[in-house]
Parts: C-alpha cells; structure tokens; sequence
C-alpha cells in the first residue's frame, strides 16, 4: 500500500456493523485506521433485541463522534446503517457474503424470501458494495447496479502442522473423503450421505464431516436410515484443521448455495483437490478438470460418479492435486487482504 492512500486510511473512522465482534481479524483492521469501531450483534442478546440494542449503540456512538463511514456485514446490518447514514449523513458500505440472488436461497424459507426483498431496497440506496466472490458480482440484478463493487473474498490460513490423520483415526478404507460444513440446510450433508451410498456399493470409503449445527440430529438418523454408520464420521467442530486436509483425498461441497465457500479455498491451499456442485467459488477459484470436479447442484448420482472416476482414474488424482498446489489464492499474506479491503472503505468515502 502506497504512502498516499496510507495517509487517507490513517485519518479514517470506520464503525463495523458485525455479527462476529470477537473476531480477532477485525480488531487488525484498526492498525492502519485512525479508528474502527465494533457494534456486535451476537444471538445471546436475543434473536430480535440485538438490532435494537446494537442500533441505539450505534446512533449513541456517532451522536458523540464524526465517522467517516458505516460498513456491515449482513443484511439486516444494512438496513441499520442506512437507517444511520440517512441520520447522521455518514457514507455506508453494504457487504454481501452469501450468493442472495441464487433460487435456492429465495427458496429456503421465507426469512430468506424477506432478506432479498430488503436487499433489493438497500442496494440502490448505499455508497459501495463489498462480495465476496465473482459469482454474487455477475447476479443479474448487481449487474444493473452503477455503484463501486469490489469483489473481496473471505481471508483464511490453515495451520501447516498438527491435528488429526484420518488414516491413523480410521485405518482400512480406499478412499478418505472430507467435508468441512455447518450441520445446516444450505450445506446439503443428505445429498452427501446419498452420494456415499452409490461410492460404497463399488469401493470402501469413508466421508469424514467436520463442523456442527442444528441439522446434526437429522443428519445421525440418515445416517441410520441408509445404513451408512460404516461409512460416514461425524467429528463435529475442530480448532486445527490441518491434519484433515492434509490426510484426506479429496474436498467434497454439496452446497445449495454459497457465497464463497472457505472450505474449498481452504482444501486448494492445502494442495487437497475438490469435487463440489455449482456454487461459491467454483468456476472462480476451483476450476472443473484442474484442481477439481464440478457438478450441477442437487446431483447426487454423478457426484458418485465423480468421486468414483476420481479414485480409479490414477492420472486424473495426479493431475488434479498437482492443480491444487499450483492454484493461485486471492491474498498473500493476512496485511494484503486487510490492505485491499481497508482501501475499498476508501473508495466508499468518495
């Protein structure tokens, strides 16, 4: 970063609107900001008191002080900071990091319904937009949008040492296949437990799901339901997940819909190739043939099919782990992704 733009970022005030306030990674935005303040919106304040709370902190906040800028990271958010740009006259930011637009998220529920009708009335009415992937970027209705889009995709490192082998844990299986998800419906774990039933009928493998959530009790009785208790682990939620991706063969992503898809990115930087569907990433980052596999959503028979050609296929395996530890990632270092995303804020403020 230039000394110019560090001088403009060194006199900025930014206020965060997050549902993630303990997040270290936040708090290291400020090293290059005059000032970054965090309004935390975390369930335990209750589901619907959090906003109120959280508002009338902001507006406490900014009745004390000049900011330079708003930015938040989830819809709701966005409605709060436009109700406080309109207020105090300050330039706000919306970020976007779930693909909003796709028809299975309308589709999920009605909450889900609500937050894109919101979306639609916020976007037309904020300074700049943050996604987090190219996928949201070329949405038909951002397309028609004539404001600063940057697209900024999610920072993550994975430790390089430690944790758990999958083959020492679990010896005697063909193949090691690891899932890195939120136990949730957008996740789609069932079409995993599905997809498993067409590999296991032709090799002995193991799917191995790291992460918990609310659908972990549906997903146990699946698992029961299709007889799968040799053949799927659930390890519920992990620090280190080093150990997984280094140990496992392939990423498998049965996504509905995502925004990003950290779990690939974070396979990819691991050299672990990935078979996922249509979403996030995929396209962008994970490209179909050379560092993995990709499927159209909801396509449980050829993920199997993929999976299987994967493992008979020896040049294919080779080809694809050779094309993960080439791909190139969207950051170098954590100071470059804080450096690119601080100087979006910049570009809001004018």
């Amino acid at each position: 970063m230039n000394r110019a733009i560090l001088k403009k970022l060194s006199s900025m005030k930014v206020l965060m609107l997050s549902s993630d306030p303990r997040n270290s990674r936040l708090k290291r935005y400020a090293e290059v900001l005059e000032k970054l303040e965090i309004i935390g919106f975390e369930r335990k304040d209750g589901r619907f008191a959090r906003f109120w709370k959280g508002y009338k902190k902001a507006r406490e906040i900014l009745s004390r002080e000049r900011f330079d800028l708003i930015t938040a990271q989830e819809i709701e958010h966005s409605f709060l900071a436009w109700l406080l740009s309109n207020k105090f006259k300050i330039p706000w930011q919306m970020q976007i990091h779930t693909d909003i637009f796709s028809p299975y998220y309308v589709r999920h529920s009605v909450s889900n319904r609500a937050r894109v009708f919101l979306a639609k009335f916020l976007i037309p009415r904020t300074n700049c937009i943050r996604v987090v992937s190219e996928r949201i970027r070329k949405s038909n209705f951002l397309k028609e949008v004539r404001l600063p889009i940057s697209v900024l995709p999610i920072y993550s490192k994975v430790k390089k040492e430690g944790g758990i082998n999958l083959r020492e844990k679990y010896p005697g299986y063909d193949l090691y296949i690891l899932m890195v998800a939120r136990l949730a419906h957008e996740k789609n774990i069932n079409l995993a437990l599905k997809t498993m039933t067409g590999v296991i009928k032709e090799i002995k493998a193991l799917l191995v799901v790291v992460g918990e959530g609310p659908d972990r009790k549906n997903i146990e009785l699946e698992i029961g339901n299709l007889k799968l208790e040799n053949s799927i682990r659930l390890e519920g939620w992990q620090d280190n997940l080093s150990g997984y991706y280094s140990s496992a063969d392939l990423l498998l992503i049965t996504s509905n819909y995502e925004g990003y898809g950290l779990s690939a990115v974070e396979a990819i930087s691991c050299g672990l190739p990935v078979i996922m569907t249509d979403v996030g990433v995929a396209g962008e980052i994970i490209k179909n043939g050379i560092n993995g596999l990709i499927v159209s959503v909801g396509s449980g028979y050829i993920l199997s099919v993929e999976i299987l050609k994967f493992f008979k296929d020896a040049d294919l395996r080779l080809k694809l782990k050779e094309g993960a530890k080439n791909t190139k990632l969207p950051y170098t270092s954590f100071e470059d992704y804080r450096d690119k995303l601080v100087n979006s804020w910049l570009i809001c403020k004018k």
